[in-house]
């Protein structure tokens, strides 16, 4: 009979929905870790042996976007809010979909790089 290597662990299933829960709520990862009274590194750990606990947090993480994108919408409407927590909010958990457009041209022995942003201004006619 062999003995299990390691510290045995403490998940929990119900850790499943906490996790859904909590990260629908905006937070991140890390936040996680710490309202499960636990490291970082053991909510991936988690994820890697559990599947169950694996998609849990990545709804959580798509709820999350879900969450700023509201926050974004909301203060775009009313103004109301802070737009730089938003755009970090945005920018660190969907990268992919929220970042400023970089590209870098090369012309000769000179390089420069160009920054775009854009702004979309809601419309405010409610009729």
């Amino acid at each position: 009979m062999s003995k299990a290597i390691g510290r045995p662990t403490t998940y929990k299933p119900e850790y499943c929905e906490q996790a859904e829960d909590f990260l629908a709520k905006g937070y991140s990862v890390a936040a996680l870790a710490g309202h499960l009274s636990v490291v970082k590194s053991t909510i991936y750990e988690w994820m890697k042996s559990h599947e169950a606990f694996s998609n849990a947090v990545k709804r959580g993480q798509s709820k999350a976007v879900l969450f700023w994108e509201a926050r974004n919408i909301d203060f775009a409407r009313t103004g109301e809010g802070n737009a730089t927590a938003i755009i970090f909010g945005l920018k660190n958990r969907a990268p992919d979909e929220w970042r400023d457009k970089v590209e870098t041209e090369h012309s000769g022995k000179i390089a420069y790089s160009k920054v775009e942003r854009s702004v979309v201004r809601p419309d405010h006619s409610d009729g």
